[in-house]
């Protein structure tokens, strides 16, 4: 009888501990009702505004990114994006 009922237990410890972390991840609703949060287009959009503008990627030791690999990221993204390059006119030298 003592197995049984120290086995129930442990069952149920178990089943509490498991659920514990699903609990704590569920957000039902944003911290301010007033500001819902962001769409996941509109963060995309967001983060292509950025690679766009230089400022992403950038590397740990280069935060907050210099003028100097915003200009490279620029570059990069204008390239890979067919765009027109913004740094008319720089050598290549320059530009890596």
């Amino acid at each position: 009888m003592k197995r049984k009922l120290m086995a129930a237990g442990l069952w149920a410890i178990a089943a509490i501990a498991a659920s514990v972390p699903a609990f704590a991840l569920a957000q039902t609703a944003p911290a301010d009702p007033d500001q819902p949060g962001l769409t996941r287009a509109q963060v995309m959009a967001d983060l292509i505004g950025a690679e766009r503008e230089g400022l992403v990627p950038t590397t740990d030791g280069d935060y907050p990114p210099s003028d100097r690999t915003v200009a490279r990221n620029r570059e990069l993204y204008a390239i890979a994006h067919g765009e027109r390059s913004s740094m008319v006119g720089a050598t290549s030298r320059e530009a890596q």
